[in-house]
């Protein structure tokens, strides 16, 4: 991108510049103003050789910048970027030679340091002259400052020049800053705006004295001041040289705290009597001290009387020096130059009749100090304009200066003044009474490119005015606009502009206005603005930004921003800057960004993520009216939907914007192609806003939110076309060297990690429910929008590339881990206001994600869906007044459920669509009804006796052979599948029943009446209506030998009635359910949509479908039903058998039962091993000899001894049998996290995860730990598991493999896309070829991946089964062969897996958090154990202790915990206790468990010999013992352990715990290995 305001070359423009007076004058004049506006005034004193003693003055202290404002130019500040706002555009170094550090530097060291670092920098950058005259100029000020320190306190001091010596140094170096062409509306402090300014550190080093300031704003602004001190003299020049010099460092004041203490003081009432009536300068110098002081709202409302009084005085008085100066410059231009254009004569003669009313009111100037004569203010002033400034034609006015006071200064203060009051109601009428219009135009009419500062003060006085709609409407009725677009630019005067368009673009009356005019204005309207956009100011691009985002919805502004190229120049704006460029962190400028600069460009690029907002928005607008117009050309009812044509964007809101982008995608061809959307795509637009999101989350600035609400709404229009999917799923490259996706920032903005704004939520989820809802069938009709074929091969290969397309987005959501994103979203509570609109849309997102046969399969065997979480949600909406909402979140759920489920019907009753019921409704459907027609004729006959009909009941009997009547009355609850019993008790049983099958019959009546075959409906016997038959079963038959069920009616469990309901009125009745056809789902507040349509041919009632209605409803009561019935019964109820209940579950603890059937050849393996692990009974309690300071870690046992790591960073080894620690090492600074040995039990892995995570590699021999292998940065170590000459370590979300022998790195595994578990774990299959890390599956080998899994919770990576078929990840089961979701464990949510060879699985929360104070939770202190199998849970044992760590023997007889007891009130003490599996505990145990105490006593035997002076001979095969058959021998040593032992509960010498020797007896009947042929 091109950038003519760049002044990287500013040297070679000087040369040319040089050589300038060669041209002829036409050359001349524009190669001149447009360089010289970007330069400094080098140029004018090249050039301008004409000037009186001042010029020449002026010309001295600038020839003394010029090297400086040179360097600052060369460093690339750009036009009004000298601050460094760091668009990347050649603006922005100005404060780029190290100076980005220099601001903290001043504001936390004293000024002498923070000057001397800045004199340091530029001392590299400038040349000796420059940076002594800045050393020269700090120095002198010192002086100064110090010699009125030492003077003041003199009785009749004179401070008149100090303050005027100071304001000449702090104007003479306000002039070189103003040179550098600096925003003119950044309102910073001139230091943070260019830190290496004299200007900024002189003000910084002013402030610092308090005493001074305090006595410039209070004392020396008295007009008594003199004689306060006895002193006969006015002060009435200490009070113009002290304005004059508050006014020069004004912009370093903080103006709320001055002005306030100010108003307190009387100050402020001071200076409306000299704005009022007063002489020059002091009347103007006290106008612009009373515009700053207005910028306070508190200030403005206390002071409005005298506002409302000063105002019309100001406003005349700017009228009569407008009038003088137009005659001066008319005088002027005769007398001097012939080429210029002259005052318009009737203008001028408008001007004269002011003159002449203002003259007379003009305040004359009093005798000051004896001097003679007097003359008017306006003289004064004139006076001084006369040869304020240069005369030459190439000379370009930067700034307005304060002394000597001008014409034009007066001006300046007059309109701040005003403009501060403009945006006031009460003010507007006073502009309109004194014409101010006029003022204006008459101020930009015929305006000088050299010179347009007064011109910018009179632009933000109009921007001010233009805030009200009838002052905005005026002036473009007079033609303002025109006048506005004859501003010259470059120039200062531009800033002014872009302030007034963005206030006209915020009256839409004003824009429509605008719109209706001749279309060359608006063309160049739009060219002006696309200019500013490109060449001027931050602060100018920001409004022309803004005025572009107002003025989108109109078309005409729309189409000629279109013309002009525009969106590629609104594109430019942010693609250069730095803090979107991943690249800059490589430079060594990257200190170059400060704060300031990442604010400021963070800024811009909110502003500019509005406007393609509202562009993408308002371009849509017009295509969906294109839509309906072509979709409804040939419907006149419908026109109106849409306009033909419109010329203003309508305001859509969030659900009407996004119903219309879902409509367009179904009518929108695969490959079409939309205009704005690909420009966007050719220029990297959607690339860079999908940077933006992803680069947000390290912003912390106020506008975060809308940006990257703003650049999710663009994402959400272009998800029409769906070539930006593909976009959407390739890789970024972020500031850190990473890679992530789009769709991955996507998903970030919806779980609420960059920000918990609910509208951030609700579009990121917008975006993802456009990108994988989007319909793969495409409406291609005729009418369709952006086709892009008819033909049917074209089509067949549109529909697979759609196919390709959708799979990629769902590929990538779910590699992004979406599913878990989307499933913790349907889940929210928060915030209340949004959560309902946010889980529907969440639910619409999973239900389009469920198309996918992976996701459906993994998703149908989470617990939201399979334990009916779901349903749970669906019954109620978060908040009451937002049921709208909760409706289609039902909507979409029950279509997640019909996917999942694979069942299409619809179901009546949604309050409880669980996947069970769905299935019974489904079995239900399936069933054929068949029942006895002999009966039914018997209903008949029975029915028209009852009605007095005999002779009909007679011929019926005779026609159908109707058999004679009986007085035998039958038992109603007679069954095949029923008890036999009393009818009483079976009633009761059978209305237990029916009630608690309410709900189910509701759900599944609908699914079994359409699914059933109505093949007799034409039978000519089922003609009778439904209300005869309901009568014929309600009433009581009184004939003799028809059957009288008047005494059982009340206890009939299938009637024919109404069910009241409290929360629903839903109506299961027949009579209701035949008069409205379908079920009545709108009962449950569903809209329309969720009713089940209607069919295409609505069915006949017959006799037979009331019938079948009837019996299905019987069949739907039942617990169990079955496809495959016998006919049913008409007399007796139905039900379906129940299934047998399992006798093997009877005997699971019976120990004679199981013998008995493996003796028969059954397999009894599963409840032996239930049955075993049932108990644990404490065996023994390791501790150390100083264990009140010692607090165990972790373990590991390895064949009868046990190795413990310690908080100290110690590692132990004990001897099980007797408690007895072999050996110690110091082998950590801090605590040791995790140890393991490997199985020979020669090598051990320490791991210390504090401050430096660090693992060690130790080789015991002779008793001794001695360092192999230090791996720094590695969190989590294992061996490998078959040769064990290997070891696999983590570091962070990677993997790496290192050779035991040589310590070398074998490979590392780095995922593409990680799922960053917070507690990784890689680990290694058991036969070494599969690595899992991170959630991702490795080839060892090879080294590829080979699957990534899902993730469904943020710590556990997951470890391998021992069987190699499955991968255990928290609470999932995963299937390595598929990679299917076999099952969830819930009970093992955060728990870490410990396998047994005894084909189980104990799973324990490690290592809990000591350190907190809240009571200890089950969920802490206790392990649950389950089979391995089928993760059946066994058994929960609870310890009543926090668990550090859990390890299993080898055999898996013996478990070892460490156990950590801490409170509150008591000390904290840990243990490792070991436990027998298999083995009941004893009375005593439990007694013993239940007094133990943390702190034993002292003499008491701890359990562990620490006096024991028998020294254990560790060698190479050192706990490398073989295991013990356990069907030869005991696996517990009982004569080996000592008498003393107060700890094991299985001690010989206790004689009264029989129990124990009679379960140790029994143990051996036990297989403990687990390896039977039963278990196979």
């Amino acid at each position: 991108m091109s950038n003519p305001n760049d002044n990287e070359n500013a040297a070679a423009r000087e040369e040319d510049d040089v050589e300038l007076p060669n041209l002829n004058d036409t050359e001349l004049d524009n190669a001149v103003f447009a360089a010289a506006y970007q330069s400094d005034d080098s140029i004018a004193d090249a050039l301008d050789n004409a000037g009186d003693a001042e010029q020449e003055a002026d010309a001295d202290a600038q020839s003394e910048d010029n090297d400086e404002d040179a360097d600052a130019e060369a460093e690339g500040d750009g036009e009004g970027d000298g601050e460094g706002e760091g668009e990347g555009e050649g603006d922005g170094n100005a404060d780029g030679d190290a100076d980005g550090d220099g601001e903290a530097a001043a504001e936390d060291e004293d000024d002498d340091n923070a000057d001397d670092a800045g004199d340091a920098d530029n001392a590299n950058a400038e040349d000796d002259p420059a940076a002594d005259r800045r050393s020269a100029t700090k120095k002198e000020l010192t002086q100064i400052i110090d010699k009125w320190e030492q003077e003041q306190t003199q009785s009749g001091y004179d401070p008149v020049p100090t303050l005027r010596s100071l304001a000449e140094i702090f104007e003479r170096e306000k002039d070189a800053y103003m040179r550098k062409d600096p925003d003119p509306l950044d309102l910073r402090h001139p230091y943070r705006t260019d830190p290496s300014c004299q200007y900024g550190l002189l003000l910084k080093l002013l402030f610092r004295k308090d005493q001074f300031m305090g006595k410039l704003l209070n004392e020396y602004l008295r007009e008594n001041y003199f004689s306060r001190q006895s002193v006969s003299r006015s002060s009435l020049e200490l009070n113009i040289i002290a304005c004059r010099l508050i006014l020069v460092v004004m912009p370093g004041l903080e103006t709320t705290a001055v002005f306030q203490t100010a108003e307190e003081d009387g100050i402020i009432n001071r200076l409306y009597n000299w704005a009022e009536d007063s002489i020059e300068p002091l009347q103007s110098y006290a106008t612009g001290l009373l515009a700053a002081a207005m910028e306070v709202s508190d200030i403005a409302i206390s002071c409005r009387d005298q506002n409302l009084r000063l105002v019309p005085k100001m406003i005349n008085r700017l009228h009569l020096l407008l009038a003088c100066s137009c005659m001066s410059k008319n005088s002027t231009t005769e007398a001097t130059t012939s080429h210029n254009n002259s005052a318009d004569s009737t203008f001028s003669q408008g001007m004269l009749s002011w003159m002449a009313c203002g003259a007379a009111s003009a305040p004359q100037s009093p005798q000051h100090n004896g001097a003679s004569g007097s003359a008017s203010n306006m003289s004064i002033l004139f006076e001084n304009s006369r040869d304020a400034f240069p005369v030459s034609r190439y000379y370009k006015r930067m700034y307005i200066p304060l002394h000597p006071p001008t014409a034009d200064t007066s001006q300046m203060l007059i309109m701040r003044f005003l403009t501060s009051l403009g945006e006031y109601q009460e003010f507007l009428g006073m502009a309109f009474a004194n014409n101010v219009m006029m003022l204006i135009f008459g101020h930009l009419e015929e305006l000088d490119r050299r010179d347009t500062c007064l011109a910018y003060e009179v632009l933000k006085y109009l921007a001010s005015l233009l805030c009200h709609k009838k002052f905005a409407l005026e002036f473009i009725s007079t033609g303002g606009l025109e006048l506005l677009l004859n501003v010259p630019r470059p120039s200062l005067a531009t800033t002014g502009v872009s302030i007034a368009i963005y206030y006209l673009a915020y009256c839409e009356d004003a824009m429509e206005r605008i719109c209706s005019m001749p279309r060359p204005l608006i063309s160049n309207l739009v060219r002006y603005a696309l200019w500013i956009l490109g060449r001027c100011h931050d602060s100018s691009k920001c409004h022309a930004t803004m005025f572009f985002s107002l003025s989108f919805q109109f078309k005409v502004i729309l189409d000629e921003f279109d013309a002009q190229d525009g969106l590629r120049k609104l594109y430019n704006v942010i693609s250069v800057l730095k803090i979107l460029d991943p690249s800059h962190n490589d430079s060594d400028n990257a200190s170059d960004i400060n704060e300031d600069v990442e604010c400021a460009s963070r800024q811009m690029v909110r502003h500019v993520c509005v406007a393609l907002k509202r562009y993408m928005e308002a371009h849509f607008f017009y295509k969906y009216n294109n839509f309906l117009c072509q979709h409804y050309a040939t419907s006149s009812s419908s026109s109106h939907y849409f306009s033909q044509h419109p010329t203003v964007a309508a305001k859509l809101t969030f659900d009407q914007l996004h119903e219309q982008i879902r409509t367009l995608q179904e009518h929108t061809s695969v490959r079409a192609h939309w205009e704005p959307v690909d420009q966007l795509l050719k220029l990297g637009g959607i690339t860079m806003l999908l940077r933006i999101i992803a680069f947000s989350y390290e912003w912390v600035n106020s506008g975060r939110s809308e940006t990257v609400r703003s650049a999710l709404d663009v994402l959400s229009v272009c998800c029409v076309i769906p070539r930006v999917y593909l976009v959407l799923c390739e890789r970024l490259q972020m500031l850190d060297k990473t890679t992530t996706s789009g769709i991955c920032s996507v998903l970030g903005a919806a779980a609420g990690e960059i920000t918990a704004d609910a509208e951030v939520l609700k579009s990121a989820l917008a975006v993802l429910c456009h990108c994988v809802c989007s319909p793969i069938i495409r409406k291609d009709s005729g009418t369709s929008l952006m086709k892009f074929t008819n033909s049917s091969r074209k089509n067949k290969a549109n529909q697979k590339y759609a196919e390709e397309l959708i799979e990629k987005v769902w590929e990538s959501v779910c590699s992004n881990n979406g599913i878990v994103v989307l499933l913790s979203l349907m889940q929210t509570k928060g915030p209340i206001t949004d959560a309902d609109c946010i889980r529907g849309m969440a639910c619409r997102a999973l239900a389009g994600l469920s198309r996918s046969d992976r996701v459906r399969q993994i998703v149908g065997k989470l617990p939201l869906f399979a334990s009916g979480q779901l349903q749970a949600l669906m019954r109620d909406p978060i908040l009451q007044e937002k049921r709208a909402e909760h409706v289609i979140f039902q909507k979409y759920a029950l279509e997640l459920l019909e996917r999942i489920s694979g069942k299409t019907n619809p179901l009546n009753n949604p309050l409880d669509p669980s996947l069970t019921n769905m299935h019974k409704a489904n079995v239900i459907a399936q069933t054929r009804i068949q029942y006895n027609e002999q009966q039914l004729y018997q209903l008949i006959f029975e029915h028209l006796e009852s009605k007095g009909l005999g002779q009909t009941a007679q011929m019926l009997q005779r026609e159908v052979g109707l058999p004679l009547q009986t007085t035998t009355i039958r038992n109603f609850h007679q069954s095949p599948f029923d008890y036999k019993g009393f009818s009483g008790v079976s009633s009761i049983t059978r209305s237990r029943l029916r009630s608690r099958m309410q709900d189910v019959n509701a759900a599944i009546m609908s699914s079994g009446d359409q699914g059933r075959s109505q093949a007799d409906d034409s039978s000519p016997h089922c003609s009778t209506s439904g209300s005869a038959f309901s009568s014929s079963m309600s009433a009581t038959s009184s004939a003799p030998g028809v059957p009288n069920f008047s005494h059982i009616s009340a206890q009939t469990p299938i009637k024919l009635r109404k069910t009241e309901r409290a929360t629903s009125s839903l109506n299961r009745s027949l009579q209701k359910q035949i008069s409205l056809g379908t079920a009545e789902s709108s009962a449950v507040g569903l809209p329309d949509e969720l009713a089940n349509s209607p069919p295409l041919y609505p069915k006949r009632v017959t006799l037979n479908s009331i019938v079948t209605e009837y019996l299905t409803n019987q069949h739907s009561l039942c617990n169990n039903p079955v496809t495959t019935c016998p006919q049913f019964d008409l007399y007796e109820p139905h039900k379906c058998p129940d299934p047998r209940p399992s006798r093997l579950l009877s005997s699971n603890y019976n120990l004679t039962s199981r013998h008995f059937r493996t003796q028969a050849g059954f397999n009894t393996a599963h409840f032996d091993r239930r049955h075993v692990h049932t108990h644990f009974a404490p065996w023994r309690t390791i501790r150390s000899a100083d264990y009140d300071e010692l607090e165990f870690t972790c373990c590991d046992v390895v064949g009868n001894y046990l190795i413990v790591g310690t908080h100290q960073g110690e590692s132990k080894v004990f001897n099980m049998n007797d408690g007895v620690e072999q050996c110690a090492s110091i082998c950590h600074t801090y605590g040791v996290d995790a140890i393991q040995a490997n199985r020979a039990g020669d090598l051990v892995l320490t791991t210390s995860l504090w401050r430096l995570q660090t693992t060690i590699l130790w080789s015991i021999t002779d008793n001794e730990f001695r360092s192999k292998l230090r791996l720094p940065e590695v969190g989590y170590c294992e061996f490998s598991q078959t040769t064990q000459d290997r070891l696999l370590g983590t570091h962070s979300d990677s993997a790496v493999l290192y050779d035991i022998n040589t310590g070398s790195k074998i490979s590392t595994f780095t995922p593409t896309i990680p799922n960053q578990y917070t507690k990784n774990r890689a680990t290694l299959c058991r036969t070494d070829e599969l690595l899992l890390s991170d959630g991702v599956l490795w080839d060892v080998r090879s080294g590829k991946e080979i699957h990534k899994f899902d993730k469904f919770n943020q710590c556990i990576s997951g470890v391998f089964h021992p069987n190699c078929l499955e991968i255990i990840a928290n609470t999932e089961v995963w299937d390595l062969r598929t990679f299917h979701l076999l099952q969830t464990v819930p009970v093992l949510d955060q728990r870490n897996c410990t396998f047994s060879p005894m084909h189980v699985i104990y799973g324990a929360s490690l290592g809990a958090d000591r350190d907190h104070d809240v009571e200890t939770t089950t969920y802490d202190t206790s392990f649950n154990v389950l089979d391995a199998y089928d993760y059946s849970s066994i058994a929960t044992i609870d310890v009543k202790r926090n668990i550090n760590d859990l390890s299993v023997s080898a055999n898996g007889s013996l478990i070892a915990v460490v156990e950590d007891h801490s409170g509150y009130d008591s000390k904290q003490e840990t243990c490792v206790k070991i436990y027998a599996v298999g083995v009941k505990k004893s009375e005593r145990s439990e007694e013993e468990d239940d007094e133990e105490v943390p702190e034993s006593e002292e003499g008491s035997d701890t359990g562990s010999d620490t006096g024991s002076e028998n020294a254990f001979s560790i060698g190479p095969n050192f706990m490398g013992f073989p295991l013990r058959s356990h069907r030869n021998h005991n696996f517990i040593d009982i004569e080996s352990s000592s008498d003393d032992d107060n700890d094991s509960d299985l001690d010989d010498g206790d004689d009264d715990d029989d129990d124990d020797i009679e379960i140790i007896s029994d143990v051996d009947n036990f297989d403990f290995e687990g390896d039977g042929s039963s278990d196979d």
